[in-house]
Formats: structure tokens, sequence, C-alpha cells
């Protein structure tokens, strides 16, 4: 056995990182006594590939939620969809409608990142008992983890008539 093979022994792929093997392993230099430890690496980094690489991005079956939140307030930024832990959350769709039967409603949606700071990604109009396409996603959806929150506000008009409704799924990150 190998010297790198045998201090990596105890170790799962879930917990390899390139920082583990650079400490158990060190410097390898590729002379004639290096060879059976870069054949080792190259096993381990060939298993974690196939393990991890083949679903990256992919979406966790059971995860999609369809859901729609109405305004609780004017002008103050509502959580819609807020990860947690590893997740990562693949948001396909975002739409606002407008109940009110006259009054008009910008609406902004936004990203909020760890620290709180709230980014408007959008500020639509939407008119009385319209629906709007929040979101134009089309191939390319929007990716969020724990450190992201997707959000909304109603910053004019009848903030209670105001719903955004979501489409998302959990992936693999």
């Amino acid at each position: 056995m190998t010297e790198v093979r045998q201090q990596l022994r105890n170790q799962t792929l879930t917990d390899l990182t390139a920082d583990s093997i650079s400490t158990v392993g060190g410097r390898i230099f590729p002379d004639g006594t290096a060879i059976g430890d870069l054949g080792a690496l190259l096993q381990i980094v060939e298993a974690w590939r196939d393990v991890h690489a083949p679903t990256d991005g992919a979406p966790i079956p059971g995860t999609g939620n369809v859901q729609a939140l109405a305004a609780a307030e004017a002008n103050t930024w509502q959580d819609v969809i807020a990860p947690s832990g590893q997740e990562v959350t693949s948001i396909q769709f975002v739409g606002l409608y407008n109940s009110d039967v006259t009054t008009p409603a910008t609406v902004d949606i936004g990203l909020t990142d760890a620290d709180g700071t709230a980014y408007v990604a959008a500020s639509l109009q939407v008119d009385p008992q319209s629906f709007v396409n929040g979101f134009s996603l089309g191939s390319q959806p929007l990716l969020i983890d724990s450190n992201i929150t997707l959000q909304f506000r109603v910053k004019t008009g009848p903030y209670a008539s105001v719903t955004i409704r979501t489409y998302a799924i959990n992936v693999v990150g």
C-alpha cells in the first residue's frame, strides 16, 4: 500500500477535500518512488468524480414546490424562498398577481445575502387584475443556497391584493 493511500484510508469520499490531500500527502514529485502515490491519487480523484460529478445540478425528486404568498405589509421585504443548511434551490418561475380592480401596484423582487443586504433584481408594475411574469427564466433557472433568500415587497399600491407565485425545486449542489 502506498504512503498516500495508507494515510487516506480512513477518509470517506464525502470528507475528501483538496486540503485533506495536501495535508496528508504533501507535495508529490514525479520521480520513480512517487509513481505509486500518483496512481493512488488518480484513483481517489476518479472515484470522487464518479460519485459527485454526474449529479451536480440535477433536480432532487420530491422537492418541487409551487407556492403563492400574499404581501403582509406595505414596502416591507418578505421571504419567499430561503434554503437552509446545504440546500441549493433552483427557482424555475416567479410571477406576480394583483387582484385589486382599480389600482396598479409596483413590486420589487429581490435577493438578500447572508448579512441581510437586499438587492433589487426586478421592479415591476402589476396592473389591476393582471398577472406578470416576474422573471423570464427560460433555460437558465435562478440558483440560490442558504446564503441567499428570494424576497419581494409591494412598494406602492394595494399591498394586500398582491400575490407572488413561485415554482422551485432543490438540486444537487
